[in-house]
């Protein structure tokens, strides 16, 4: 059987071609169209996977789209939902096999568990939001995969970084990977008034999860009026980038303390921020971070979720701008 994931329309294309169990192929829709960020297909994509491995017998999808519709019309986003037809998405393409749907961060954590190598791991998914969910821990030990914990919109991790990205005077959705490097030219003297701003909870391993003040979506730039210089944006950098280290440290000790592994898994958009990896490495026996952690890896997970057991993954199946096949095809 040929499956495809895909992840698309909204967040960065991506797909994934399947033989049965074995993921052959894998590809983002930027590397051919050349734009940042490209959330739509491609012809030439999807025709590199339909002469390299055939047309699918069945799409996975990385969301499910109803899901996705109630929280968009909850959060006063519902001119979005018309996005979610996806069987009329991708006739486009002329792709009309049967779908079927992952849920967002299921399809995360299958992605870093199934391809991690490991027989157990605590894993951790932070990102801005999925249908509902921004953070979930899950329990992985043999081919099993549970979720333990759930946090739900608007208490989003990734909405706070990318708020504080575009309060830093940067592009949200785009410049997060520059606060890391700003902050290294700032100081602490703002993070004692952003926490108190923005958090609610302590921080300190207890509980799993973060709970915010307010609803970040819409951004933060009310936030300290005051603060224009340059001086003063790379103290809120800093501020960003502390407590985001202090979010990810709380919830790898609540981990660490009520799950059995020694391993973690970090996946999710947040798990790009290696910064802040590095930072608790020492409190595990291994630390997985999948390539592309973000979205764009969710057209793998998002298979994975129906496969449900480890699978021979190698990284190099990633489509790069000097290779289009980096395996050998099943039908050579």
């Amino acid at each position: 059987m040929i499956t495809w994931g895909m992840v698309g329309n909204s967040h960065d294309a991506s797909l994934a071609c399947f033989i049965d169990d074995k993921p052959w192929w894998a590809c983002m829709a930027k590397d051919f169209s050349k734009v940042d960020n490209d959330p739509h297909f491609n012809w030439t994509m999807i025709e590199a996977a339909n002469q390299a491995y055939g047309k699918p017998d069945r799409i996975v999808w990385y969301e499910k789209p109803l899901l996705k519709t109630t929280r968009q019309w909850w959060a006063g986003q519902g001119w979005l939902a018309k996005e979610n037809n996806i069987k009329n998405y991708l006739k486009q393409w002329d792709i009309t096999a049967p779908i079927h749907y992952a849920q967002h961060h299921h399809a995360h954590a299958a992605y870093g568990y199934y391809t991690s190598g490991l027989k157990n791991a605590s894993i951790l998914v932070m990102d801005s939001i999925g249908e509902w969910e921004c953070l979930t821990i899950w329990k992985g030990e043999g081919n099993k995969l549970k979720k333990v914990f759930t946090q739900r919109y608007p208490h989003s991790v990734g909405l706070f970084y990318s708020a504080m990205t575009q309060r830093c005077g940067l592009t949200a959705n785009k410049d997060e990977y520059k606060i890391a490097e700003m902050a290294k030219k700032g100081k602490d003297t703002l993070v004692g008034l952003v926490n108190k701003e923005l958090l609610h909870n302590d921080l300190d391993g207890r509980m799993p999860g973060v709970y915010f003040k307010h609803n970040l979506h819409k951004g933060c730039n009310w936030l300290l009026p005051n603060m224009t210089t340059k001086k003063d944006m790379n103290n809120l950098a800093y501020a960003t980038q502390f407590l985001y280290e202090k979010i990810l440290k709380s919830n790898s000790d609540w981990c660490r303390k009520n799950l059995p592994s020694k391993n973690l898994i970090i996946t999710g958009g947040c798990a790009l921020n290696k910064q802040a990896n590095q930072k608790i490495e020492k409190d595990w026996k291994k630390i997985y971070v999948p390539k592309n952690p973000g979205d764009p890896g969710s057209c793998i997970g998002a298979v994975l979720t129906k496969i449900k057991k480890q699978v021979d993954y190698n990284e190099k199946i990633w489509y790069t701008n000097c290779l289009l096949y980096t395996s050998p095809s099943p039908r050579d």
